[in-house]
């Protein structure tokens, strides 16, 4: 007899059986509170979160006319230099030395930028044109 008592489900008042002392509902109820638990969990706002390589909104937003670079013309990209050649990245086209591009050919390439001579005469081309060298003099006084 104390075999048939185990193996016996109990009911619920709705004729349902309960499992363990929890009914049916209660496991709805349960799953519900999962499903909620994990909308508000940091996984589901996974997708809000930011790039932390992704530089400052204020460096890629543009700051009027000052700001904005020219878009006319070709634009120096990328400068590649090696012990056996150099080459540049202009408007999407890997140019060397000597290479025509459009009308112009390239004449020189350094690490920040190339010059172009052309019919319409010499353009020099820079990777950082925003960016300028200051000469930075130091003390003639050192402390020993």
């Amino acid at each position: 007899m104390a075999g048939n008592m185990r193996n016996q489900k109990t009911k619920d008042k709705n004729g349902k059986p309960e499992l363990e002392g929890k009914s049916w509902k209660m496991y709805g109820f349960d799953f519900c509170l999962l499903i909620l638990a994990y909308c508000f969990s940091p996984f589901a706002a996974a997708d809000m979160l930011q790039d932390p390589t992704r530089p400052p909104a204020e460096l890629s937003a543009p700051q009027g006319n000052a700001g904005t670079p020219a878009t006319s013309g070709p634009q120096l990209q990328s400068v590649l230099i090696s012990a056996h050649q150099r080459s540049a990245i202009i408007s999407g086209q890997r140019v060397t030395v000597g290479e025509k591009l459009g009308d112009a050919r390239v004449v020189m390439i350094n690490e920040n930028e190339v010059l172009l001579k052309g019919s319409s005469g010499v353009q020099t081309l820079k990777l950082f044109p925003d960016v300028g060298k200051r000469l930075i003099m130091r003390s003639q006084h050192h402390k020993h």
